[in-house]
């Protein structure tokens, strides 16, 4: 080791040692960072393609260091190089470097970095063999062969330690003792060596300063090696980056297949809570469509009694029993209407609601349904009147749903329309078919409470809904018998200021040669 030290110290410029030194260092971790990329490649040409390049730094990087330590050597003497062997050092120390790191990756590290020490070895001494000096060489076997175990030994551990690769710390161990097999290696086979000078030699002297030679060799391998490593790193941030993208992908993958299954689930719950409910539902508008019989039996039978009773068939009621027997009457009489309203409805939803079609004069219907009103307004004060247009078609529907629908219309306009107020019936042919619409003088309705007027049992908090019955289903049961004919039915109002409803047949409805059929 002194003459190791000895040899260094003495025998060389210290300068350039030091850049040889550096170089040594640059190049090892380049190529194991290169080493690391191809180890993480998946594709197998990528992977030698990276071996390769690994191997061409090492190379170049070994033998730059080789040569300007070379360089450095104080031998007193004109030195020249071999071009031949020269070239055939840097060869031997690429391809040999490339195939041990090969074999680095797979059999082993220490298998690959002790190729990578032989090929730093035959490196140098065929390097050495390529100097042409006035001297003849004088070889310490024992130091030639302790360069070669420094090389072979501390370059197997060096790829060991790097590609086990357990934290940063192994990468430089590794980075190091490759360095130090290098130099190691390349001093110690420089120990081995005396040249005695031979009289009569002749050989020719560079025609450039040893110095600026190590520079510009030394100048290029650094450039060589940087560009090198920065391909490297950036395709190592380049892989990080897309594995990191990768893995967000995946995260928000894995998040919405979890979405799109707790969504299918719900779906699946929700279906089956609508199935439920539909079912629920369907039993429900099936009981109360098969109770008409028996709530509208003892109903009826109420309402015959207490008409007989009103009309003192058995004798003479007394001003009291009268009275109750008018408020037991009219009882059951809305209490059957809403029964009937009820039932109408749930027979709707359940599918139940035929249309018993026929052929029918509008304006007589109409005139008809305005003669059962005539009594309600009478007592109520409010003038009734008509606009029917002449010649109206006659349209083919269901008379009684029509019927319904009118008295259910006119019957809301007279509930909800002060005594001295006005209820119009009007009818005329419209490109939508036949309009007839019912029009008032009453309270209306603010634009806020228009949906809730037409929801089931919806009712308006005024003080005129307060001052009469209802049930809230005149309005949606006229919409949905009107609708049952493919119509429409549309409700228009303003607060104070009255409201029209307006039910249009379509133009199918219509039947042409209405005058014939009257005729007939």
């Amino acid at each position: 080791m002194i003459r190791v030290l000895g040899c260094i110290f003495e025998q060389h410029d210290l300068r350039l040692v030091a850049l040889a030194a550096g170089l040594c260092v640059f190049a090892c971790a380049t190529a194991l960072t290169m080493i690391t990329r191809a180890r993480a490649a998946d594709e197998r040409r990528v992977r030698m393609s990276w071996l390769a390049g690994a191997g061409a730094v090492a190379g170049c990087g070994i033998w730059a260091t080789h040569f300007v330590a070379m360089l450095a050597y104080a031998t007193g003497m004109p030195i020249a190089f071999d071009a031949g062997l020269t070239i055939l050092s840097v060869t031997i120390a690429i391809g040999l470097c490339a195939l041990g790191f090969v074999l680095a990756l797979k059999v082993g590290g220490a298998v690959g970095g002790m190729l990578s020490g032989l090929a730093i070895s035959a490196m140098h001494y065929i390097g050495m063999a390529a100097l042409q000096l006035p001297a003849r060489a004088m070889w310490d076997m024992n130091y030639v062969a302790a360069s070669i175990l420094i090389g072979v030994s501390l370059s197997g551990l060096a790829m060991h330690f790097a590609l086990r690769g357990r934290d940063k710390s192994d990468y430089l161990l590794g980075a190091g003792l490759f360095s130090l097999a290098i130099v190691g290696m390349h001093f110690t086979g420089m120990t081995a060596v005396t040249f005695i000078p031979e009289a009569g030699s002749s050989y020719s002297r560079m025609g450039i300063d040893p110095f600026m030679l190590a520079i510009m060799v030394a100048a290029s391998a650094a450039f060589i090696l940087g560009q090198a490593l920065i391909v490297a790193l950036v395709d190592r941030y380049l892989a990080r980056r897309a594995q990191g993208e990768s893995l967000r992908m995946r995260a928000h993958i894995a998040e919405l297949e979890a979405t799109q299954a707790a969504l299918k689930k719900a779906g699946n719950e929700l279906t089956r809570a609508l199935g439920v409910a539909a079912e629920a539902n369907q039993s429900k508008s099936n009981f109360l469509a098969s109770m008409s019989h028996e709530l509208r039996t003892p109903l009826n039978a109420i309402i015959g009694f207490s008409d007989t009773m009103k009309m003192e068939v058995f004798g003479p009621l007394s001003d009291r029993y009268k009275g109750y027997v008018t408020d037991i009457h009219r009882s059951g009489e809305h209490l059957l209407a809403l029964i009937n309203d009820v039932l109408d409805l749930s027979r709707l939803d359940a599918g139940h609601a035929d249309l018993r079609e026929e052929e029918f004069d509008p304006g007589e219907l109409i005139d008809e349904s305005l003669r059962m009103m005539v009594g309600q307004a009478g007592k109520a004060q409010i003038a009734l009147s008509t606009d029917i247009a002449h010649d109206l078609p006659w349209v083919k529907a269901d008379k009684r749903r029509i019927k319904q629908i009118l008295i259910n219309l006119m019957s809301n306009a007279l509930k909800f329309t002060p005594a001295g107020g006005t209820v119009k019936v009007t009818a005329r042919l419209v490109p939508d078919g036949l309009a007839m619409a019912v029009s008032d003088s009453g309270i209306g309705i603010a634009p806020e409470d228009m949906p809730k007027v037409m929801e089931r049992f919806g009712m308006v908090d005024s003080s005129m809904s307060r001052k009469h019955t209802g049930t809230g289903l005149g309005l949606p049961l006229s919409k949905q018998l009107v609708e049952l004919h493919g119509g429409s039915l549309v409700l228009e109002s303003r607060l104070d200021q009255g409201a029209t409803v307006t039910v249009t047949l379509p133009p199918e409805r219509l039947i042409a040669g209405a005058g014939a059929i009257a005729a007939a």
